[in-house]
C-alpha cells in the first residue's frame, strides 16, 4: 500500500472521529463507516464547535518488511519527517455529520470490527480489503468541543499474506477561531 493510500484512510477515520464529540455514547461491531456515521448522529451527532480548525496528521514509525540498508534508511526519514498540517472551515451544518462523499470513499471495502464512543474518548478498529491485501487500522483517542487526539496503527498485509507493513501516527485537531471572512 502506497502511502498516499494511508492517508485516505486516515481521512477516512478523522470524520468519525470528529463526529464523535456528541454527547450520545456509540457502541457497534462489523458495520460500515456509513452505519457508524448513522449512530453517531442518532447518538446526538457532533457536538464540537464549527469554525476554522487545523488538523495535523504525523508519521511516528514505519516498518517496511523487504527494506534493507540505505533503502529502509532514507524511506523511514522521509515518512517519519512529513508532518501534514491543514486548516479548513468546518460550518455548522458539516459539524452534525461526517460527509458522505468520505464515506463513500471506502467502497464497501471498509468494516469497523469495533467502533466506540463515550465520555470522551473514542477507540475502534476498521477493516479494508484492497486490490494492494488486506489493511487493519486501529484508532484510539480523545476528543472535546474544540481539540481532538487520535492515535493510529495501521497494518497492511501485502497480496499472499507474507509481508506486512506497519505505520504509526498520531492526528491531532483543534479549533482555531472562527472562518475567514465569518462575523463572530
Amino acid at each position: 500500500m502506497r502511502v498516499p493510500a494511508f492517508a485516505a484512510i486516515v481521512a477516512l477515520s478523522l470524520p468519525l472521529a470528529v463526529a464523535a464529540c456528541g454527547s450520545g455514547d456509540v457502541s457497534v461491531t462489523n458495520a460500515s463507516p456509513e452505519e457508524v456515521a448513522a449512530k453517531v448522529d442518532a447518538a446526538g451527532g457532533a457536538r464540537f464547535n464549527p469554525g476554522e480548525w487545523e488538523t495535523t496528521v504525523e508519521t511516528v514509525s514505519i516498518d517496511i518488511p523487504g527494506l534493507e540498508g540505505r533503502m529502509k534508511d532514507e524511506m523511514t526519514k522521509l515518512m517519519l519527517q512529513q508532518k501534514q498540517v491543514g486548516k479548513n472551515c468546518v460550518t455548522p451544518e458539516q459539524a452534525k455529520s461526517p460527509p458522505a462523499e468520505v464515506l463513500a470513499q471506502s467502497k464497501g471495502r471498509c468494516t469497523y470490527e469495533t467502533f466506540n464512543m463515550a465520555g470522551g474518548k473514542i477507540d475502534g478498529t476498521l477493516v479494508c480489503d484492497a486490490d494492494t491485501g488486506k489493511m487493519t487500522m486501529k484508532i484510539s483517542g480523545t476528543f472535546s468541543d474544540d481539540d481532538f487526539a487520535i492515535d493510529n496503527e495501521m497494518e497492511t498485509t501485502m497480496p499472499g499474506g507474507a509481508r506486512t507493513m506497519k505505520i504509526k501516527a498520531k492526528t491531532t485537531g483543534k479549533r482555531v477561531g472562527d472562518c475567514p471572512g465569518t462575523k463572530a
